[in-house]
């Protein structure tokens, strides 16, 4: 079994010792039902969480999350992002260059917002970018834009003048050298380590069974479609993924 089927069995576990039932499934939001035509996205975010000495990078730990820190930039390489530690990928995976970055669209940010009337986005300790714990957060396209097996282009601001006439073709060839190319392998599993999150195990929540009934029905709400959780991606082609780089199927018309 998985990491995601193991932590998620020991939920089902703790949900039936409380009597709760299995939350029904979510009815996706319009605006993220509907198809983005949108042919490239745009990067909002970078980030990456360094192993940490004190535990915190494993699972069982209680200081244990999935939330990484914003960064300007991430550096890639087919071995992961550099600074960046999962442990389950680490260990288990033996560091499977299919899992060296991880990217989520910003559709799902306001998808979220409106599970169970807002109450994962409340002021104080509610959701925010970067709580799944992605390394990229794109957004402009939503979490149908990326397919498995498909090959996708990060390219910095300065590239996607290539059609100026001002733009000289050795500027044009040197933004190329800067790509960053991945493609994707599978879409991010939801698991029960996100109920770790503050607005989850939130201890203004009376009881440990409302918890694991918030959390089950979280965990629901990022599996009624793939790529609500997120990708995963190998590496092709490495290098600096930045704040305002646009990304677009390699091969499409942009």
């Amino acid at each position: 079994l998985t990491l995601a089927a193991n932590s998620n069995n020991m939920l089902d576990s703790l949900a039936n010792a409380f009597g709760i039932k299995s939350p029904k499934q979510p009815t996706m939001p319009a605006d993220t039902k509907s198809k983005n035509n949108n042919s490239q996205g745009q990067v909002i975010r970078t980030a990456a969480r360094p192993h940490q000495s004190s535990g915190g990078s494993i699972p069982s730990s209680r200081e244990y999350t999935t939330r990484k820190s914003s960064l300007p930039m991430i550096d890639v390489s087919e071995k992961g992002v550099t600074g960046d530690y999962n442990h389950y990928r680490t260990v288990a995976l033996k560091s499977t260059v299919d899992r060296a970055i991880s990217i989520l669209t910003h559709d799902v940010s306001s998808y979220i917002q409106t599970l169970d009337g807002g109450s994962f986005a409340k002021s104080g300790n509610g959701y925010t970018d970067g709580d799944l714990g992605e390394n990229v957060l794109v957004k402009g396209v939503d979490f149908s834009f990326f397919k498995v097996g498909g090959r996708y282009r990060f390219s910095p601001k300065s590239s996607n003048n290539s059609g100026n006439a001002s733009t000289s073709s050795s500027s044009i060839i040197e933004s190329a050298d800067e790509d960053v190319i991945i493609e994707i392998t599978e879409p991010m599993e939801p698991c029960a380590n996100l109920c770790k999150l503050p607005f989850i195990n939130d201890p203004s929540l009376s009881s440990a069974r409302e918890r694991v009934a918030k959390c089950q029905q979280f965990i629901a709400a990022l599996g009624v479609k793939d790529g609500l959780r997120g990708w995963y991606a190998k590496v092709l082609s490495g290098g600096v993924i930045r704040v305002d780089d646009s990304v677009s199927l390699l091969g499409a018309d942009v």
